[in-house]
């Protein structure tokens, strides 16, 4: 792979520019592609990069169970039904979903991706601990995947649990570009009779704008730029009309949640969606009354948190990002974007409204469970008010891990320290502080990472190739995790996975804004 040298493009410029404007210490003297920030005259050392020999290592000592998962996804452009709504937008299989695909730990999957956009793009395999080379983070572990070419990606999915794929150039996700990944476990005990994937979802895309004018309205330095966080880019196009009626989902005011520190969004998004349908149209879960029904809930919003409940059904939370937690009831939880919570709801007989309602603002998603000795719902969209959105509230700070996941107590060999912030008032994000830029490790050592929070918005921090414990919430295990505003919060991971990874906010125009770094492997 061709490394760049020492380069400051425009959303360099924009991060540096915001640290100047906070009056926060320099980075260093120089910046690469890959956002390592160091001296000009220190001597950079050996990383290892997505091609080196360890990464094969890695690779052949998860496991293999000697099973192969094959599956073919071609992102295109397509029209896409909506509840009778037909908007324009980019997808994988046509839909405003992708297909759920489902494998069990220890395969190997291979995915071929046809890519007929007119711009470039990448998969990248949420939540899983996959080699380095696989991530389908370009420029650090790949490059694009050009429009009209093909990749195939494979890797050992060595863990079990509900995680998601989702493009990972530009605000691509924030169309129709991902899907639900179950992993299953050969030795699953949480005695579910029925298994359903709720994957929630904020959409803009074919209303009149698209997600490239919305984040030109959040941020009009960005225009004539590109769209597309490492090269995944295509130019931004926007007429006077997408851009307008962008400008007026942003100008409706930000959202506010006590549970989530005040602030909790600037998009108004017109319309949500759970596997893709909205209110009006709902893909119905059934199952007998009496049955014990697996709930995977996935937030794949580009910006939206939601507060998720089932009308007259308690939830008991089993996993969190794929991750056992000692099981836990409650009668609604908030689902951070990229977050994932298994729960399991024993299926009164009737038709029972599943709402997400948007946290801190209006609008919600929902869809039905229905036993199979009840009528179908005349009027399936009944609404996003249930009783039990006001009822007991589990924030994650209250789970706790399964003994099986726990990692093990020992103290970190490398202690950092990153701040999350914003330039201002403007729309500008970014990771700052003496450490931000040279999170380097080498295998079997404990990293710890404290977030310190600077900013008025709640974060959705997410690791790549990695999953972290939260030593303040018992050692939970999580792989994106929600930092408050004004408050500091550490995570503690092994570094068991050798290569390049990106370390960044989860809400996708953050992300977009500049608020990403790396760790990166070092020998």
């Amino acid at each position: 792979m061709t490394r760049r040298g020492p380069v400051l493009d425009r959303r360099g410029f924009l991060r540096l520019g915001s640290l100047g404007a906070l009056g926060i210490g320099a980075l260093g003297m120089g910046t690469t592609a890959c956002g390592f920030v160091e001296a000009a005259d220190s001597t950079p050392p050996h990383y290892i990069t997505p091609t080196d020999p360890e990464i094969a290592a890695a690779e052949e000592a998860r496991g293999w169970n000697g099973r192969l998962a094959a599956f073919a996804l071609t992102a295109a452009p397509a029209t896409v039904d909506l509840g009778g709504r037909f908007v324009d937008t980019w997808s994988y299989g046509g839909k405003a979903v992708a297909p759920e695909l489902r494998v069990t730990a220890g395969d190997r999957m291979q995915v071929a991706v046809r890519n007929e956009l007119p711009a470039d793009t990448t998969v990248h395999w949420h939540g899983i601990r996959i080699r380095n080379d696989m991530d389908g983070a370009a420029p650090a572990t790949q490059a694009p995947i050009g429009p009209g070419t093909d990749f195939g990606y494979e890797f050992v999915v060595p863990d079990p649990g509900t995680h998601w794929y989702h493009s990972h150039s530009g605000l691509q996700a924030d169309r129709g570009l991902f899907g639900a990944l179950v992993v299953e476990d050969p030795n699953d005990a949480s005695g579910a009779d029925v298994d359903a994937v709720l994957v929630l979802d904020d959409w803009v895309d074919g209303l009149g704008t698209t997600p490239d004018a919305v984040l030109m309205a959040l941020n009009p330095e960005i225009s004539g730029g590109h769209a597309g966080h490492g090269g995944g880019a295509a130019p931004m196009v926007h007429t006077a009309d997408s851009l307008g009626v962008a400008q007026s989902f942003v100008a409706g005011g930000h959202g506010s949640s006590e549970p989530l520190g005040g602030m909790t969004q600037h998009i108004g998004y017109p319309l949500h969606l759970i596997n893709g349908r909205p209110p009006n149209d709902p893909e119905v879960v059934t199952a007998a009354p009496g049955a014990r029904v697996r709930l995977r809930i996935v937030n794949a919003a580009a910006e939206t948190p939601y507060r998720v409940a089932v009308a007259g059904h308690e939830l008991t939370v089993i996993a969190a990002d794929g991750f056992d937690v000692v099981p836990t009831t409650t009668d609604t939880l908030i689902v951070g974007m990229a977050q994932r919570y298994d729960v399991l709801v024993t299926l009164r007989s009737g038709a029972w409204p599943v709402v997400a309602k948007v946290e801190g603002r209006d609008g919600y998603a929902s869809t039905v469970l229905r036993s199979t000795d009840a009528a179908p719902l005349p009027n399936p969209d009944v609404g996003g008010a249930v009783p039990e959105l006001s009822g007991r509230l589990l924030p994650e700070s209250a789970l706790r891990p399964a003994e099986a996941v726990r990692l093990d107590t020992r103290s970190p060999d490398r202690d950092y320290r990153v701040e999350l912030i914003q330039a201002g008032d403007r729309y500008v994000w970014g990771m700052a502080g003496r450490d931000a830029g040279k999170l380097v490790m080498r295998q079997g050592e404990r990293i710890r990472i404290t977030m310190a929070n600077t900013t008025t918005m709640w974060h959705p921090m997410h690791t790549h190739g990695h999953t972290f414990a939260v030593p303040d919430y018992g050692g939970l295990r999580r792989d994106t995790v929600n930092v408050l505003p004004g408050t500091e919060l550490a995570v503690e991971f092994d570094a068991d996975n050798p290569g390049e990874w990106m370390f960044h906010c989860h809400n996708a125009y953050h992300f977009e804004a500049g608020m990403t770094a790396n760790l990166r492997y070092i020998r």
